[in-house]
């Protein structure tokens, strides 16, 4: 394995702990792969979740996850790219809750990555959003 294969290994292996941790329910081991000022664009929420928020927006997350049922997901394939300490990985997420409140979709994920000395790879930046269904169909009026 070359340098830069061992590196990719190590940013997307950070990257599924994030989800698994979540899966888990164990959201201080999940913060603890996220920089302290990282925000979040999350496929449930509209705003962006500050660095400020992220403790209150992890506690809701959890909670709602919680309630509705069993989760199951599963990753595609990653594409990360590494430029010197930062780095980007790019997958699609697809994910179902079982009762009491099931829901399930596929979304298009995007995390931000730098490497810091003292911790390695974090997060710093992650955005959800559903995959698209297709161009809307133009109607004639």
């Amino acid at each position: 394995m070359t340098e830069n294969a061992e590196t990719i290994a190590l940013i997307e292996d950070r990257v599924r702990q994030v989800w698994q941790r979540f899966a888990d329910q164990d959201p201080n081991g999940m913060l603890d792969l996220l920089h302290p000022e990282c925000t979040v664009w999350d496929i449930f929420q509209p705003d962006l979740v500050s660095r400020e928020e992220m403790e209150t927006y992890v506690e809701k997350d959890y909670e709602q996850s919680a309630a509705r049922g069993a989760l199951t997901y599963s990753m595609s394939p990653m594409t990360t790219s590494v430029w010197g300490d930062a780095a980007i990985c790019r997958f699609l997420l697809s994910f179902a809750y079982e009762a009491p409140s099931p829901a399930e979709g596929t979304g298009r994920i995007t995390c931000v990555l730098r490497q810091f000395p003292d911790d390695g790879w974090l997060l710093v930046h992650v955005h959800e959003g559903h995959l698209p269904e297709g161009i809307p169909h133009i109607t004639n009026s």
